[in-house]
């Protein structure tokens, strides 16, 4: 996911396109030698040692005061107050100590943070060659398989779900090899309406594509604006792209161009015909005049004071929308043509044990809360929503609608991940084209191209590391 997830902050099992991507790597670049799906985890030692079983309080005693140093993202502040809590109660030997930064700073720091002499235990990271690629490649992180298998996450987590997290040791390809993250958050990007507008316009709340472009053009011929936008930041509008790329792009496609599978292209005819429907959205007048000069907080307090029947933004906008329409708020993921539920998601920022850390039995046992449903329970009631929903009261009425939503695409394998995810210079690159698009100053044809050659120069640049490192590892 981007940094920007925090606003302020389907297909067939993605195991298969983790496959393709590492022999298709191997076959681009010949003599370079490229890890195989056995990841870091296999052979090597583990720091702390390797984890066998979920470990508890007794473990934990063994090494007598501890002290637990978490990094991450100011978005977790509410959720670790919560969950540092309950950990300190059942590890009273831990005292966690967290520290929070703002987005930007968070991620511009992050490797140089993590590159320290004593940097914190467990740090959040970012999905993607941006963040988690490097900290991987620098060999600054601990690999979770052994953990994964103890505590039972690969089993919790259906289909590919989890390869966004999973790297060749060398950092340079992503959706196969090691794990060495997780998240217990669930974010996508899904349409808020307004009830009490649809009513009055006698619009149904949408439940297929169809039904919501067919709300949207009523939505207009009524004299309301379709599509709250504020787009300043440019990435709101590439979460239009990726809502309307969902319904004509199969989810392996996409993924595997974000991936970086060798003989994809971003210059697809799915992805032709979602560019063109972004267009012809701006062009028909649904989002409205001078989106380009409002922020994305700006829109979301817009939407809230009626001003837009739909609002295209992220799942993690609900408290904000909830607080302030009540029960009118709705939310939805628009089914595709063949029923299923796909959008533009990921987890949430994932976590990370540095490869450092003299506190990893203390770091696994709070990662193991944190997956656990008390730690899902901490997250819905900071107004979150968790991976895990089931046995899970959120906290109103638009909350349960997002986590029975998110449950299918977590069942279904339908989150589509990112674009910005793509490369270092992604999010930058097809925020300024989608907003050149929008403006007329990009043709289709253009705004593909430009998307597709920011990716091929950083494959370009990520083949000759390779390369120049004799694999890497």
């Amino acid at each position: 996911m981007g940094w920007w997830l925090r606003g302020g902050r389907g297909g067939e099992p993605r195991r298969g396109v983790g496959v393709l991507a590492a022999l298709g790597c191997v076959l681009a670049l010949g003599a370079c030698s490229v890890p195989g799906a056995g990841g870091a985890a296999a052979g090597q030692e583990l720091p702390g040692g390797r984890i066998l079983r979920p470990v508890g309080p007794e473990r934990v005693a063994e090494h007598g005061r501890t002290t637990l140093r978490v990094l991450a993202d100011s978005g977790e502040r509410e959720f670790l107050k919560r969950l540092v809590a309950r950990f300190e109660k059942k590890y009273p030997n831990v005292r966690v100590e967290v520290e929070t930064k703002a987005s930007t700073d968070f991620f511009k720091t992050i490797v140089t943070t993590m590159s320290g002499e004593h940097p914190p235990d467990l740090v959040q990271g970012n999905q993607g060659y941006g963040v988690d690629g490097q900290l991987v490649r620098a060999g600054l992180l601990r690999p979770l398989d052994d953990v994964s298998h103890a505590y039972g996450w690969d089993l919790d987590h259906p289909g590919g779900t989890t390869d966004q997290l999973r790297w060749t040791p060398d950092g340079t390809l992503f959706g196969s090899g090691s794990l060495y993250g997780i998240s217990q958050s669930n974010e996508y990007i899904g349409v808020f309406y307004n009830r009490s507008k649809l009513s009055e316009l006698g619009i149904r709340p949408p439940h297929s594509w169809a039904e919501f472009t067919a709300g949207l053009r009523k939505a207009k011929e009524a004299g309301e604006l379709p599509l709250q936008l504020g787009n300043a930041d440019q990435y709101p509008a590439e979460q239009l792209l990726g809502t309307i790329q969902a319904q004509k792009v199969p989810v392996n496609e996409s993924r595997a161009w974000i991936n970086g599978v060798p003989g994809t292209t971003f210059a697809t005819a799915g992805n032709r015909e979602a560019a063109r429907e972004l267009r012809g959205w701006a062009r028909k007048g649904y989002l409205g005049t001078g989106y380009n000069g409002v922020s994305a907080d700006d829109a979301v307090s817009k939407f809230t004071a009626g001003k837009g029947v739909f609002m295209i933004a992220g799942s993690w906008n609900a408290p904000a929308v909830g607080g302030k329409l009540g029960d009118d708020a709705g939310f939805t993921v628009p089914r595709t043509a063949d029923g299923r539920t796909v959008a533009a998601g990921a987890f949430g920022l994932p976590w990370h044990i540095s490869a450092k850390s003299d506190a990893t039995d203390a770091a696994v046992a709070f990662l193991g809360m944190m997956q656990s449903r008390t730690g899902a329970q901490a997250m819905a009631d900071a107004g979150r929503l968790p991976v895990v929903t089931d046995g899970v009261d959120m906290p109103d009425r638009l909350g349960r609608q997002q986590a029975a939503t998110g449950k299918r695409l977590l069942l279904g394998d339908g989150q589509t991940y990112y674009f910005d995810w793509a490369s270092h210079s992604m999010l930058a690159t097809i925020g300024s084209a989608t907003q050149d698009l929008l403006t007329g100053r990009l043709s289709v044809g253009a705004y593909l191209r430009r998307i597709e050659r920011d990716r091929a120069g950083f494959l370009a640049e990520q083949e000759a590391k390779t390369c120049g490192r004799g694999g890497g590892s």
